[in-house]
């Protein structure tokens, strides 16, 4: 399975700022924007207010591999722009798994079946 197209240019990520649904908790924020295209596209950002690069480049790993494990029940047809936040830093994978589930949950992207076990309400 190959990896989901990533938003480069600023300017997607300004309109899925602008125009997306906005879903937080203490680890990321999501923008979700439906896009129409029959794919899914994600977009990373983490802010030099998170750490130096080393912890960036952490939590951007983090985030792609959950995404991974996770896109197979995420409906296609939306641009998501995930934002990693300072407490990210010290998650660990299953962790940060769970933390984006639970957002996807919430803004209500997830196929109507859940396919892998887990606990989506944890933190």
């Amino acid at each position: 399975m190959q990896d989901p197209e990533k938003l480069k240019k600023s300017w997607e990520f300004r309109r899925a700022y602008q125009k997306g649904n906005k879903y937080w908790n203490r680890y990321f924020v999501i923008y979700v924007l439906r896009n129409h295209f029959n794919r899914l596209r994600l977009g990373i950002t983490v802010s030099k207010k998170v750490g130096k690069s080393v912890q960036r480049n952490r939590v951007k790993r983090l985030i792609r591999e959950s995404f991974r494990e996770l896109r197979t029940q995420v409906e296609v047809g939306y641009d998501i722009v995930v934002v990693g936040r300072t407490p990210a830093c010290r998650l660990a994978c299953q962790e940060t798994q769970n933390a984006l589930a639970q957002l996807f949950q919430k803004a209500a992207i997830f196929n109507g079946s859940r396919q892998r076990g887990g606990n989506w309400n944890e933190n």
